[in-house]
């Protein structure tokens, strides 16, 4: 994964690729980073990494988290890439269909508006 910081190397990072080329990494930014200065739109495309929780031993890791992609990907083929070296997984890559991920998008009910969220 290009454009990674010496201190990012050690964290589980993902990326992604974009049909058109474009890409995002995940970072040093937690859940809320999606929000841009002022409450704005991030510069797309943005990936964030949200994570859940874990727990292991010596001989084993689980976790659990969320990985966020503004804005929805356009059809065609986009490259997922994670990568997380001090546990020895090096860059490993999956290929999404945007369109299907769009698809599912369409389908999402609101339950909830964000004023209700922020407001309370």
């Amino acid at each position: 994964m290009t454009g990674q910081r010496k201190d990012q190397m050690s964290m589980l990072m993902f990326g992604v690729e974009l049909p058109d080329g474009s890409k995002a990494i995940t970072g040093n930014m937690g859940p809320h980073a999606f929000k841009g200065e002022g409450g704005q739109e991030p510069e797309p495309p943005t990936l964030v990494l949200a994570n859940g929780g874990g727990g292991g031993g010596d001989d084993e890791l689980a976790g659990t988290g969320a990985l966020w992609l503004w804005p929805l990907p356009p059809a065609g083929n986009l490259r997922l890439v994670a990568q997380w070296k001090d546990f020895g997984m090096e860059e490993t890559t999956a290929v999404l269909d945007g369109g299907q991920l769009r698809e599912a998008a369409a389908g999402v009910q609101e339950f909830w508006t964000e004023e209700e969220v922020i407001d309370g």
